[in-house]
């Protein structure tokens, strides 16, 4: 199994006993089941497992039962072991086919025999439309596709190559030149094979056939495609033609979702619950501009005017030309790369759990990103995948702009780590690095970083 961050806070849900159940949330194949049958195979003397999208006759047994007492006797009718009250784990996957089951979730607790969890795709949509959700019964973990630092952790990069990077960027000191070119290639598979763990196995079991990891991320694609026509009710033609543009708008210079791509006579109100579905979903990430870079940003957001991000980076590039792989993977200068530089820092930043908007000022310019933290520090990002990183006059005037009065702001770039005034620029890999950042954590002595 692919080592994974949010691993820790299923067992965490573990550890603080019976008083919850366990909903794992997410796009389709990030890796929800996987989890969660780790859990039950490192935790439970017994795991019922019902997928209810393979499974329709249980999806019916189930959406029949009348109280707990039945459900239970229902669910026991799908297993091949008894229920060992205080020892089992029961697992309802693909939840979404039937998301009324999570109103039972109160009774399920109270009742105390077994723990449960529960995952699926689409939830983000369903669970809006369920008709009680049993609030402090639930605890609720959101999964993303794997990281760069995850990424990394399966491609077997020393641990201690990546606390190097975690120390240098709290010191601002640059990494050793080796190890700096090294992750920066690794970064540029990364783009490619994307965060799925699919397709990631498949690169590492094909020992780096990016040819096998397309044609996989191409049939992912379709699948989500098929999700949207089966999920998506009446608005479903709307939303896979918004999908289906979303590769084509990041390409444009500005990366601005241009909604009368959808529809010439399209207005933002008319579409909005569509774009608030692809990104439920899991599918998207939407990046609303805001006008003035203060915490908290939300208050000056603009929702119609946006950016769309897919979810995954390695799915976006399989939707391009391969040439696009080819100057990616061998760092082709001369080929615009910008599109999927852009995609995967805000990949990384919803990975990391933090509000993604940009900065937009007619007379200001616009900064690819700015997020916040937890306590209100506006951190502006500026993203470059050419040769000319240094050149961020909108960056340049929000960080001079007494009124604003933001620190620091932070360049991702080919470049090794490095401050100047108060721009930071670190290498797109130390993307995992940021909110160690943030918190502003005094630098070590560089006499006191790990050795490789």
């Amino acid at each position: 199994m692919l080592k994974r961050k949010k691993y820790a806070d299923i067992l965490s849900w573990y550890d603080q006993g019976d008083s919850t159940a366990l909903l794992v949330t997410g796009a389709r194949q990030v890796g929800k089941s996987t989890l969660v049958r780790h859990l039950g195979s490192e935790m439970f003397e017994a795991v019922v497992e019902i997928n209810l999208y393979e499974n329709p006759q249980a999806k019916k047994a189930l959406s029949e039962a009348t109280d707990v007492e039945d459900l239970i006797s229902r669910i026991s009718l799908f297993s091949d072991l008894p229920l060992v009250s205080g020892h089992t784990l029961i697992f309802i996957d693909e939840i979404q086919e039937l998301p009324d089951i999570l109103t039972m979730a109160k009774f399920l607790v109270e009742d105390g025999r077994f723990r449960y969890a529960f995952s699926g795709s689409l939830l983000g949509v369903h669970l809006k439309q369920i008709r009680s959700y049993p609030v402090g019964f639930i605890t609720e973990i959101p999964l993303f596709p794997l990281d760069f630092e995850e990424f990394c952790w399966a491609l077997n990069v020393s641990d201690n190559a990546l606390a190097q990077v975690r120390q240098c960027c709290k010191s601002l000191s640059a990494l050793p030149d080796y190890l700096h070119e090294a992750l920066s290639s690794y970064f540029r598979t990364y783009i490619i094979v994307g965060g799925m763990p699919e397709a990631i196995l498949t690169y590492l079991d094909t020992k780096g056939d990016l040819t096998a990891v397309r044609n996989l991320q191409e049939q992912l694609v379709k699948n989500y495609q098929y999700d949207i026509t089966k999920y998506a009710n009446h608005r479903s033609l709307y939303i896979e033609e918004i999908f289906n543009q979303l590769p084509l708008q990041l390409d444009k210079e500005s990366r601005r979702f241009v909604l009368n791509s959808v529809d010439s006579n399209a207005r933002y109100e008319s579409f909005r619950q569509d774009f608030v579905w692809l990104t439920t979903a899991g599918v998207a990430l939407k990046c609303d501009q805001i006008s003035n870079p203060k915490a908290p940003l939300r208050a000056t957001e603009r929702p119609g005017t946006f950016k769309l991000y897919e979810s995954d980076t390695g799915m976006l590039v399989s939707r391009y030309p391969q040439t696009l792989t080819r100057a990616v993977y061998l760092d082709e200068k001369s080929v615009n790369q910008g599109a999927v530089f852009e995609n995967v820092i805000a990949q990384q930043l919803a990975a990391l759990e933090l509000p993604l908007f940009y900065f937009m000022n007619r007379k200001r310019g616009e900064v690819d990103f700015i997020t916040e933290g937890a306590a209100g520090d506006v951190v502006p990002i500026e993203v470059k995948s050419g040769s000319s990183p240094r050149a961020h006059a909108a960056l340049n005037q929000l960080l001079e702009n007494a009124e604003y009065d933001i620190p620091r702001g932070i360049v991702f770039s080919r470049l090794n780590i490095e401050q100047r005034g108060k721009v930071v620029y670190l290498p797109w890999y130390a993307i995992f690095c940021l909110k160690d950042l943030m918190e502003s954590v005094e630098p070590l002595p560089a006499s006191e970083l790990p050795a490789i």
